[in-house]
C-alpha cells in the first residue's frame, strides 16, 4: 500500500511542477501569444500556441484532482 501511495505521491509533485510551469508560459487574453509571433499558425490547436497551453493546463488539473482525490482515498 505504501507503494502506491509513494508513486502517487512522486506524480502528484510533477504534475504540480507541471501545471505552474503551464499556469506561468500562459499570456494574458490582452496580450495574444499568435499576434506577437510571425506566423501565427496553428501550431498546438485552432487557436495557436495559448489553444495549446490551455488544453494542457486544463488535462494537468483534471490529473491534479484525481491525483489528490486518489491520495486521499489511499491514506486514510
Amino acid at each position: 500500500m505504501t507503494v502506491i501511495l509513494n508513486l502517487f505521491l512522486i506524480l502528484f509533485a510533477l504534475v504540480c511542477i507541471g501545471l505552474v510551469l503551464f499556469v506561468l508560459l500562459q499570456v494574458p487574453k490582452q496580450a495574444g501569444l499568435s499576434a506577437s509571433m510571425a506566423s501565427g499558425g496553428s501550431l498546438l490547436g485552432g487557436r495557436g500556441v495559448e489553444g495549446g497551453l490551455v488544453k494542457i493546463t486544463s488535462v494537468l488539473g483534471a490529473f491534479f484532482m484525481l491525483l489528490a482525490f486518489l491520495i486521499n482515498f489511499i491514506s486514510k
